[in-house]
């Protein structure tokens, strides 16, 4: 006989997993809001435990990061697929939606938290690179 706490309907662990969800939204946000206050200790040495907090940030930040690039990169494959079919075989137009889409960062690295590169979810074809250059 199985015993479950009953709350308002849900079961202990049905609560549990949603405030556990919760609770790691609410952490990246928190590691993300942290990682601005690292912008200014860009032009400074890290000492080995800041190296390793930002290890840990950028790690925790793409695992919510990395799967959602992963997803739009994957619709915009399929959008780009039918966008070249409906305008019969154009490639040009094909590549204004795939290059967004498939370019970009697939994970936060230290770098992006310290602000030495910029995190580009929508990805920049390496032909107009230059034109972001900094």
């Amino acid at each position: 006989m199985k015993i479950k706490n009953i709350i308002n309907g849900h079961s202990f662990y049905e609560l549990f997993f949603n405030r556990s969800k919760c609770f790691l939204v609410l952490a990246m946000c928190v590691l993300l809001l942290g990682g601005i206050t690292t912008l200014a200790m860009a032009q400074e040495d890290l000492d080995p435990v800041e190296e390793a907090g930002l290890g840990i940030a950028s790690a925790l930040l793409t695992l919510p990061y990395g799967p959602a690039k992963i997803i739009y990169a994957g619709l915009g494959g399929i959008v780009g697929s039918a966008t070249w079919v409906l305008t019969g075989g154009n490639t040009e137009t094909a590549q204004t939606v795939w290059e967004p889409s498939f370019y970009g960062d697939y994970v936060i690295t230290p770098d992006h938290l310290i602000g030495k590169t910029p995190l580009r979810f929508y990805g920049v074809s390496p032909y107009e690179e230059d034109a972001y250059a900094e």
